[in-house]
């Protein structure tokens, strides 16, 4: 059964991308983005902030989805679970990472403080 715990975004926004895309935590197939590219997210999330002039407070949203290692589960279908779980936040940029490097397979999903099409926060 998985765990969903939001985390608290206190690390910038230009160290949260090479850390959830570490290369010693997963593996260039488990990284994916939901409207956006995950190799330039940081620039198109400040893209999108720029647009809206919503460049204070928040910049992210980090969220952590962890799976028992009961759960028998490949890290591939991890992270499609982890690209399910994100669907449902709409509108907003997100990357998903699935971390293999523990005993327990978990997802790091950052999605954009700023919806891409109307600039709510």
């Amino acid at each position: 059964m998985a765990i969903v715990k939001f985390v608290t975004s206190g690390s910038p926004m230009n160290n949260i991308f090479p850390y959830i895309m570490k290369k010693e935590k997963t593996d260039a197939k488990l990284i994916s983005g939901i409207n956006c590219m995950p190799e330039t997210a940081l620039e198109e999330f400040r893209a999108v902030k720029n647009q809206f002039r919503k460049t204070d407070g928040r910049q992210y949203w980090h969220i952590v989805q962890s799976f028992s290692p009961d759960d028998n589960l490949t890290p591939e279908i991890a992270h499609e679970i982890g690209l399910k779980f994100a669907e449902y936040f709409g509108n907003y940029q997100t990357v998903v990472a699935t971390h293999i490097d523990r005993n327990h397979i978990h997802n790091h999903i950052v999605f954009n403080s700023v919806n891409f099409e109307n600039g709510k926060k």
